[in-house]
């Protein structure tokens, strides 16, 4: 049925007819057509580990460094040579702290002989409760424990290649993300031509405003953070020297990294305290009162220095920030847990910029007061009921855009 508008170009006259009358896709099709894509994108995420992996940490780290750089430019330094610098101090930087982390393994491992001798009574004391509990011998429980060890030690060549090929991803990224992180921040109007061309269809004035928003979100989340890990890295250092447990610096500093993986690092890093607890202290009381104690940081740590640090700045439901964590560390293993949160604040940031992605970041958000109440549904149900009355009030009233932009005109002519 042709469009019986009065109009002022054919053009306008083909966007208010398909305006007026969309175009249906099957459901199935739309359905198919979402589920292939985000097969693909897995895929592809998964196969390219090696490269996708260097590329986030890059413009994450670059995000951070843009503020000393833009400070470097407004002093009157070029933007190639204030790059460079940014990213050799940030360089200087992270190896000292990573020298700092070496000199204190260093120093555990000169008390090996140490360790290893606690260990072989822990193990007297582990095969004396399996005679006692199991009514084993002695000799029977040593030969199940000397099998595991021997077990331990024919898998130490296959662990020891998987080490050397770390070590040598690790060396390749050294280089890598630093070179990444100089060109994204010398080239960084280029790259934003780059959005402008391909969002060419969209107001500049977006595109800018989400680049801030990503960016703002990324820099208050990992400043947050690092600050964070450094005033829990302290006091956990603190205590545990108070207890006595051996390594106290590093174990604390540890411990504190690992709380950047939302909600499965304390896990990991109470294990990690309570293992080298036991092995440094002669006393019973001494391991489980560092976990009491590192336990307690934790919960203060979560409600109350975590929210003043970081504050809303992942704005992410447990729900969703749970499933995201499983999925990138699946993905890229622990670098994937790393990156999982500040991805999908990124994400979540797009998908509320989108209008058809709207939805999706409603999803990652967090809910709403009136969602956590006991008449919620019924509120939900009124709030859409009023939406859908003003569509339909819109539709009936037979609104175009060329009929807006006439409204529009009008107005501004009177």
């Amino acid at each position: 049925m042709p469009c019986m508008l009065k109009v002022d170009s054919p053009a306008q006259h083909l966007l208010d007819c398909l305006y007026m009358k969309e175009i249906k896709i099957p459901y199935i099709l739309r359905l198919a057509s979402i589920l292939i894509s985000l097969v693909l994108l897995v895929m592809m995420l998964f196969y390219l580990k090696v490269v996708m992996v260097p590329l986030f940490f890059s413009i994450i780290f670059a995000i951070m460094l843009f503020p000393v750089c833009m400070r470097l430019e407004k002093w009157g330094i070029g933007r190639g040579f204030s790059s460079f610098i940014t990213v050799f101090l940030g360089t200087l930087i992270l190896g000292f702290l990573l020298y700092t982390l070496f000199v204190q393994l260093s120093n555990f491992a000169t008390q090996i002989p140490q360790v290893t001798a606690r260990l072989s009574a822990f193990i007297d004391e582990v095969r004396d409760f399996m005679v006692k509990k199991f009514s084993m011998t002695k000799s029977a429980a040593g030969n199940k424990i000397k099998e595991q060890l021997a077990i331990l030690q024919n898998n130490g060549g296959a662990m020891l290649t998987h080490s050397l090929s770390t070590v040598s991803a690790l060396l390749i990224n050294a280089f890598l993300i630093p070179l990444y992180v100089f060109f994204l921040l010398f080239y960084r109007h280029f790259f934003i031509e780059f959005f402008y061309k391909v969002f060419a269809s969209s107001d500049r004035t977006i595109i800018d405003e989400t680049i801030l928003k990503i960016s703002g979100v990324v820099k208050g989340y990992l400043f947050g953070q690092f600050l964070d890990v450094l005033i829990i890295g302290i006091v956990n250092s603190f205590a545990l020297y108070l207890i006595g447990v051996g390594y106290p610096i590093i174990l604390g500093f540890c411990i504190s990294v690992f709380c950047i993986i939302p909600y499965i690092g304390m896990i990991i890093g109470s294990i990690l305290a309570l293992v080298t607890a036991f092995i440094t202290t002669t006393s019973e009381w001494q391991p489980l009162t560092a976990l009491m104690v590192l336990w307690i940081i934790h919960i203060i740590d979560s409600n109350l220095i975590s929210p003043m640090v970081i504050g809303s700045r992942v704005d992410i439901n447990p729900l969703m920030g749970i499933f995201m964590l499983f999925l990138f560390g699946e993905l890229w293993g622990l670098p994937g847990l790393f990156l999982a949160f500040p991805l999908t604040a990124i994400l979540k940031v797009i998908f509320d910029t989108v209008p058809a992605l709207k939805p999706y970041g409603f999803l990652l958000g967090e809910p709403e007061k009136y969602h956590l109440k006991r008449y919620s549904l019924v509120h939900i149900k009124r709030l859409h009921s009023i939406v859908q009355k003003r569509k339909t009030r819109i539709g009936t009233e037979g609104i175009t855009p060329s009929t807006q932009a006439n409204k529009s005109g009008t107005n501004s002519a009177a």
